[in-house]
């Protein structure tokens, strides 16, 4: 049986987004769920894909996908966008009586201005049910930042709609572990990374040239250190390609004829 590698444990955005993407698929796959974004990701195999967070409109990119999907060499399958909402739960009545909050790495970024206006102590997890979890088990003066759809019981405080901003957006990569060729039926996206061989002046404005002769607009782009020595970095590029990638295959070819750049096409894919 296929199966679907998920940052757990049931519930959180991920298994949100997991079920999202199996909505629209007629396969019969089996959901294991992993303790961190690493462990999920480490699980990916011939049978196994994962849905892991990548970017939040409010906190940026989630390096730690960022990272392991290059060093893994892992191929975008789906990209799928889950709006965010957060509450804050208490098990005292009396916001100034709680000290301790515990909120994952993530979304502490995503409620930053909730929990320096308040002073909490935060204490940081893996994920938002964890966050809510270890709450439960906790004793008097703790809270906990968890999603909204999370919120099932009644507890002594509840605040709702506490992210920074109404419009909080966290979107999310489906990941195999092998390239397959896939006809498209609505706009599509791509993600690359780009390295150049050899250190010069101007390296990043030819890269960068070559996506404007063919047309292609760029949507994000981000440097990350290769882990090989200091100063040493890979490129991370996106960029929308609508219906037609004649031009970024045009664009693909260029990087391979000059012999001055190593290219890893992380993924061509739509979004759900």
């Amino acid at each position: 049986m296929k199966r679907i590698a998920v940052l757990g444990p049931k519930g959180t955005y991920s298994d949100v987004a997991k079920e999202k993407y199996l909505s629209g698929i007629n396969s019969n796959i089996e959901t294991i769920y992993y303790p961190s974004i690493i462990k999920a990701i480490n699980a990916i195999d011939d049978n196994t894909i994962a849905i892991v967070p990548f970017e939040n409109s409010l906190d940026g990119f989630v390096l730690e996908s960022l990272d392991k999907m290059i060093s893994n060499k892992l191929n975008i399958v789906k990209q799928l966008k889950l709006s965010i909402d957060f509450a804050f739960v208490a098990n005292v009545s009396d916001i100034n009586d709680v000290k301790d909050v515990y909120c994952q790495f993530k979304s502490y970024g995503q409620c930053l201005d909730f929990i320096t206006a308040n002073s909490f102590n935060v204490i940081k997890t893996e994920s938002n049910i964890e966050s809510l979890d270890r709450f439960k088990l906790a004793g008097k003066g703790f809270g906990a930042i968890i999603p909204i759809h999370a919120l099932k019981e009644d507890f002594p405080l509840v605040i709702k709609h506490i992210s920074d901003s109404k419009n909080n957006e966290t979107r999310f990569f489906v990941l195999n572990n092998k390239r397959e060729n896939m006809g498209f039926k609505n706009d599509v996206e791509a993600s690359l990374v780009i390295k150049s061989i050899l250190d010069r002046p101007g390296i990043l404005f030819e890269i960068l040239e070559k996506f404007h002769n063919e047309n292609i607009n760029l949507k994000s782009i981000l440097s990350r250190p290769d882990k090989t020595g200091m100063g040493n970095y890979n490129f991370y590029i996106e960029c929308s390609l609508g219906k037609d990638i004649e031009g970024f295959n045009k664009l693909l070819k260029s990087f391979s004829n000059e012999n001055e750049y190593k290219v890893n096409l992380l993924g061509v894919y739509e979004v759900i």
